[in-house]
């Protein structure tokens, strides 16, 4: 029953997306989650089928495209998305969070195909509200890169962490739980001005999970920074997940006032990014910050030592960054327009300089992921979301100067609190030490300190320009504004008397740039173009012509349907198509009797056409062989997917065949012994052929699949954890001497055992 609300149309927006090896070991998927709809992608090449292109012939330069798999709906609205690299799992886990402040871990199931709950944790009780009685916060998760351990934001004043066990199952075989306990650390217990919390991030590099934390401790606003600006502050916690302590290791005050986002940055330069409105600043630990001011707005705004980014004035204010490379980011800015950073070092590793380069414009990104070699996401609730390829277009040098003159005299206008800082103002009775200001006040850096680097000397680097090229979308009808409905334009006669009134629905979506028009409709509508009787048909098919027409011919109708077999209660008609429709009166065709199934065989060279006793196998329109089945009763499911035929009899016997070609080139049907998949109780009712594309149901690599991924086996080496499954299983069962049989007859290779069984999570 829908008596309060009914869901007309699933949610098509994206908000979340995360690439991750959701199906197996093998290959990456990309997941994006908007509502309550997850949906799991896979990168296929973009080719025709018929087009015969060799496997050698596909290689990276062949542009791919989205292939939905999998299609999840869950029963609230996911808030925040990440992946997570369990131990001595075949594929990532995804961890979700829910309002208020709910978190689910699941995974794929390879049994049934759909997700398995492995944790849910529940952090609604009145002591975490601290008073709020309607909190807006988002539950924000972030997950340690090494997959240590994971974190959730609650309420905006509590961290609570979720360690991910670590040890062999060898060490404890009965305690197979992949969550441990989490424990609450209130973000007061870190430091007593910890307030209002912009963003968390976990920080690369680090020997324990080591969480950043950008906040605000005393808020401002734009009409304010007269009195009070710079009010923004970040500190980096590094938590041991053992002894349940989190002492601060490093922490930055009189950020600017306007900080929306905080980016790691990978290995070697480590660090992170702080985005603000109006300017881009480069933190680390180990380093002096640098900072730029995008526009005039930077200027007056904070007092935060910047320097002027020539030729770009853009403002950040909701942009979506993702790094491509280890120096390189792409910029999505709120217009649509992307940019790529790069961060330019110098000799010893330090971010001298920002280099801004505008690349295309797109969609109006929500969202945005790196997935595959060099595909990029971008994923919108505002428009149609994006997969774009970007490549090297060109790659030029630029010069870095050395250090700029040591700074004598620096001045800060007021604090955080408002007040004017005196003893800023004032002479220094001695030096400060590097560690003074290194890990507090960043308006009192002193480059004199930096004398002990040495003379810098002017560096050379390399600035590479991208081209973006859009591989592919998907549709968005959403935010539907305005709504209004109708009678189609034209409608075919043989709709006009249906009960249902067929109307269409439409309306206005998108925004700005990306607006449009949507018509929805209830279903297909066919434009017919002729109608005709046909009394007694019980079913029906089109098949393709064999190879006997001339070149000529065969080249203008290769995918043209040239026969039209209707199945009667007791005979088969066959009606020859072309310009006009005859039947035809003498044929190879068997007419005595009713057509269980007709289709196509050896890549449309055959016709196969299945009675209730006999498989005929045809060429053009003449007989080339005949099978004829000893089954105790008739066949009454027919499934077909080239080269494979399988039938189903009424008794439940299966038959299955296959097409081959001798070495005249002459096509054959050749039964094969059924398959002993499982035991057959009760009956079999139904069977179905799929050949799969994307494999989703592989047990091995596939041919193709050792083609495209090429050296993506260095991705299964980051993870550090297959090489020591495989000496556990060693350990545990020794060398088993053979290849363990799956799918009657066919052989998993033992080298290939743990690989196999991370393809068999892609489907099974």
């Amino acid at each position: 029953m829908f008596s309060i609300c009914k869901e007309s149309h699933p949610a098509t927006g994206v908000e979340h997306t995360v690439s991750c090896h959701f199906f197996n070991r093998v290959d990456k998927s990309l997941v994006v989650a908007g509502a309550n709809i997850i949906r799991v992608f896979q990168l296929v090449p973009d080719i025709d089928p018929a087009s015969k292109t060799k496997l050698p012939d596909i290689n990276r330069s062949t542009k791919m495209k989205l292939e939905c798999v999998s299609h999840f709906t869950l029963a609230g609205n996911i808030m925040s998305m990440q992946s997570v690299t369990l131990n001595h799992s075949e594929r990532d886990a995804l961890l979700l969070s829910f309002r208020e402040a709910k978190v689910s871990i699941v995974q794929y199931d390879l049994d049934t195909h759909d997700l398995k709950t492995l944790s849910l944790h529940y952090f609604e009780e009145e002591e975490m509200k601290l008073g709020w009685c309607n909190p807006w916060q988002i539950p924000i998760v972030r997950v340690d890169p090494l997959n240590r351990c994971a974190v959730l934001l609650a309420y905006g004043r509590q961290v609570v962490v979720l360690p991910f066990r670590k040890g062999s199952l060898i060490e404890d075989p009965n305690n197979k739980d992949q969550v441990l306990a989490s424990y609450t650390i209130p973000v007061r217990n870190i430091d007593a001005k910890l307030d209002n919390i912009i963003d968390i991030q976990f920080l690369h590099g680090y020997y324990e999970p080591t969480l950043l934390i950008l906040y605000e401790p005393l808020r401002t606003f734009p009409n304010r920074i007269a009195v009070r600006k710079d009010t923004c502050a970040m500190v980096s916690v590094s938590l041991n997940i053992q002894q349940r302590v989190h002492p601060v290791i490093w922490s930055v005050s009189n950020l600017p006032f306007d900080c929306i986002q905080a980016l790691p940055v990978r290995k070697p330069l480590g660090g992170t990014l702080i985005l603000t409105n109006n300017a881009l600043i480069y933190l680390n630990q180990s380093i002096p910050p640098y900072g730029v001011s995008l526009n005039s707005i930077a200027d007056t705004s904070t007092s935060f030592p910047l320097e002027q980014q020539e030729g770009t004035t853009i403002c950040l204010e909701g942009a979506q960054c993702a790094f491509i490379d280890t120096d390189k980011a792409v910029i999505s800015l709120k217009g649509g327009e992307l940019y790529v950073l790069t961060l330019q070092t110098d000799s010893v590793r330090s971010v001298r300089r920002f280099h801004f380069e505008k690349s295309a414009a797109s969609v109006l990104t929500t969202c945005i992921c790196v997935c595959g070699d060099n595909y990029l996401f971008l994923g919108s609730r505002l428009g149609n979301s994006l997969l774009l390829r970007f490549s090297v277009k060109e790659k030029t040098q630029d010069v870095i100067p050395p250090a700029p003159e040591p700074i004598t005299t620096v001045t800060l206008d007021g604090d955080a609190d408002g007040d004017v800082t005196d003893e800023l103002c004032a002479p220094a009775a001695k030096k400060q030490k590097l560690g003074d200001w290194m890990a507090s006040n960043v308006a009192d850096i002193n480059d004199d300190e930096l004398e002990v680097y040495g003379n810098q000397q002017a560096t050379n680097v390399e600035i590479t320009s991208y081209a973006f090229e859009v591989c592919d979308s998907l549709l968005n009808i959403g935010p539907c504004g305005n709504i209004t409905m109708g009678e189609p334009a034209f409608l075919s006669e043989e709709f006009v008397n249906t009960k249902e009134p067929d109307i269409e629905l439409v309306t206005t979506s998108g925004h700005g740039k990306n607006g449009a028009l949507c018509i929805l409709q209830r279903s297909i509508r066919p434009q017919i173009v002729t109608t005709f009787e046909l009394p007694g048909c019980t079913n029906m098919w089109t098949v393709v012509g064999g190879a006997k027409q001339d070149a000529a011919a065969a080249k203008v109708e290769a995918d043209s349907h040239a026969f039209l077999i209707l199945s009667q209660d007791d005979s088969t008609m066959v009606l020859q198509t072309g310009r006009e429709i005859n039947e035809l009166d003498s044929s190879g065709f068997t007419t005595h009797c009713p057509t269980v199934f007709a289709g196509n065989i050896g890549n449309n060279k055959y016709i196969v056409q299945v009675t209730a006793m006999a498989v005929h196998l045809l060429q053009d329109a003449e007989l080339t062989q005949t099978v004829t089945l000893e089954i105790e009763s008739c066949v009454v499911t027919v499934s077909l997917a080239d080269p494979y035929l399988i039938l189903l009899t009424q008794s439940g016997e299966v038959v299955f065949l296959v097409y081959k070609e001798t070495k005249q080139g002459q096509g054959r049907l050749v039964l094969r012994a059924t398959p002993s998949l499982f035991p057959l109780r009760p009956q079999v009712t139904q069977v179905c052929l799929h050949r799969d594309r994307g494999s989703l149901f592989s047990l091995s690599l596939s041919d193709m699949e050792r083609a495209l991924l090429g050296d993506k086996d260095g991705d299964r080496g980051e993870q550090g954890e297959g090489d020591g499954r495989v000496d556990e299983d060693e350990l545990l069962y020794g060398d088993a001497g053979g290849g363990g049989t799956l799918l009657g007859g066919m052989s998993l290779p033992t080298g290939q055992g743990e690989e196999g069984g991370g393809g068999g999570g892609g489907g099974g």
